[in-house]
């Protein structure tokens, strides 16, 4: 009997790691929020534009996320930006350089604190474009119009299952900015009517809790004691 019962064990222990492989979810979330502040500290509560870049004085955007709806382990993440391309005139992407690097900090300033905005907040400006990177991407001319997705790397994943059933927010710098004055900047007109185009989006990759697991095994513990009995 208990030769016979090994290719159903084997089975049913096989259909267990299909189930648990196939229970990994994409689940698209969009921004609760964004915004930039000016190196003077100042964001507009209403303005959702997230420019990033130099753009007469330095601006570094941020962007919150409700994560309460989430529950599981997050392994991947993407963020996902729409860089507008409006005309010939008006491009989300623009400097004198062929190129700049966008990057994407973790966010100590408390979420309602962030939103809110206001005047002279210097150092929430400063928050925005140092501590620790969570991912980072080169852009140029050839991101007008496009969405730029920026891969999350190990330290962003574990800030965001670390959020999973509140809010998070992420910082947005480029790291490549010269002296100026020229304007060097990213995501120009973001967010505005005419932008033709308005993605905000964080993708993650959930596989369930491990007590699902754990309750699958006790599962198909239950079905061979029954079959065997």
């Amino acid at each position: 009997m208990l030769l016979s019962a090994r290719p159903f064990v084997f089975c049913l222990l096989l259909c267990g790691c299909s189930m648990s492989a196939a229970s990994a979810a994409t689940i698209q979330v969009t921004a609760a929020d964004s915004g930039f502040y000016s190196e003077t500290g100042q964001h507009v509560q209403t303005n959702e534009n997230y420019l990033t870049g130099r753009f007469n004085t330095v601006d570094r955007s941020f962007f919150v996320f409700d994560l309460t709806g989430v529950s599981g382990q997050v392994t991947a993440a993407t963020l996902n930006l729409f860089n507008p391309d409006i005309s010939a005139f008006l491009k989300g992407y623009v400097s004198p350089d062929p190129s700049e690097t966008l990057a994407i900090f973790d966010v100590t300033t408390p979420v309602a604190t962030l939103t809110a905005g206001g005047n002279g907040l210097v150092g929430i400006f400063n928050d925005l474009g140092t501590g620790t990177q969570f991912g980072s991407i080169v852009v140029s001319p050839a991101d007008n119009g496009q969405t730029v997705s920026i891969v999350f790397n190990a330290a962003g994943l574990a800030a965001i299952n670390a959020a999973l059933g509140s809010t998070i927010a992420f910082g947005g710098a480029l790291t490549t900015l010269g002296a100026g004055p020229a304007d060097e900047y990213v995501f120009g007109f973001s967010t505005a009517t005419f932008a033709g185009g308005d993605v905000r989006r964080l993708d993650l990759t959930v596989v369930p809790e491990p007590g699902l697991a754990a309750l699958l095994a006790v599962g198909l513990a239950g079905a061979l004691r029954r079959r065997h009995s």
